[in-house]
């Protein structure tokens, strides 16, 4: 097989009841001229034993022998790869069939100073139930609305140049949350982004998976303290309004998470405070110290292991 336009980047762990649509839906694309690298990334629990039902010279598929991580996996995929555009998508994810179509010919409409593109997609859950998610437009280089929130979603969402990669890096293995954002901002920094406005992408949303990021709260404060960290002296430079509109992203984020301490330290920063950010601050303050005192007296009551 000659190399492919578009290269597919699937990390996989223990992924076995939802890993052969994933690949299906990559390989079933409109645009048919790409391949799927698929990196298990030492699962152990059938996942690649899943895939032997799928007979395409397009599937191509790696493993490690003990589990790295998310990032490692997508950067083994990443190497192993030889597309000139790439398309990550998530093990448990599904796409709907126009998705690389749609996003190739948005890059290409958009020109070569154009490096990411995304598309919206919809929540789907275990028990059957579908939600959307959001709908942004938001387009262009170097974007304030990237530093408030991660607008452009999951990674399954997203097609890069490979010469954006070469530019600015990899997702970063050190972050325990938040990959996809922090990369999103690196590359929007160098590169515009633009919007195929349109739902491609079945997001698959279980939260009581444990091998989520999302399952972790500590894990989830830890990436956004990090990024918080990274962004904050963009947020000082914004006109208050708007630095503090991404401040109140974070502190949202950390109180659901139960971080009364990041909750304050954000609170610290916000500039120029109106009587509204007084009265948010204080409601994220009580709902993150109501959530750390509930998770204090659940661990307490738990029955401890025999």
């Amino acid at each position: 097989m000659s190399n492919p336009r578009v290269s597919v980047l699937m990390p996989a762990f223990r992924r076995s009841d939802t890993i052969v649509k994933a690949v299906e839906s990559a390989l079933d694309q409109t645009w048919r001229d790409l391949e799927v690298v698929v990196v298990d990334d030492g699962s152990g629990d059938g996942t690649l034993d899943a895939l032997s039902v799928i007979d395409d010279p397009r599937l191509r598929v790696f493993s490690h022998e003990t589990n790295q991580g998310g990032n490692a996996a997508r950067r083994t995929a990443l190497d192993e790869s030889r597309g000139e555009l790439l398309a990550f998508l998530d093990a448990d994810d599904v796409w709907l069939p126009t998705k690389i179509e749609k996003q190739v010919a948005s890059l290409e409409a958009a020109g070569p100073t154009a490096g990411l593109s995304y598309t919206w997609y919809d929540l789907h859950y275990p028990d059957g139930r579908r939600e959307p998610g959001r709908r942004p437009r938001t387009e262009g280089g170097n974007l304030d609305e990237l530093l408030q929130s991660n607008f452009v979603g999951t990674f399954s969402c997203v097609m890069v140049r490979r010469e954006v990669i070469d530019h600015v890096g990899v997702p970063d293995p050190s972050l325990r949350a938040c990959q996809d954002w922090e990369f999103y901002i690196r590359v929007n920094a160098e590169h515009s982004i633009v919007c195929v406005p349109e739902v491609l992408v079945h997001y698959r949303r279980d939260d009581g998976d444990e091998h989520r990021i999302s399952a972790s709260a500590e894990r989830v404060c830890a990436g956004h303290r990090e990024v918080y960290r990274r962004v904050a002296d963009r947020l000082d430079a914004m006109p208050p309004q708007e630095g503090n509109k991404g401040r109140r992203y974070f502190m949202e984020t950390f109180a659901n998470h139960a971080d009364v301490r990041a909750v304050a330290t954000v609170a610290a920063d916000t500039r120029a405070l109106t009587l509204d950010d007084v009265r948010f601050i204080t409601h994220m303050v009580a709902r993150a110290t109501r959530k750390s005192a509930a998770a204090i007296v659940e661990r307490r009551t738990a029955p401890r292991a025999s």
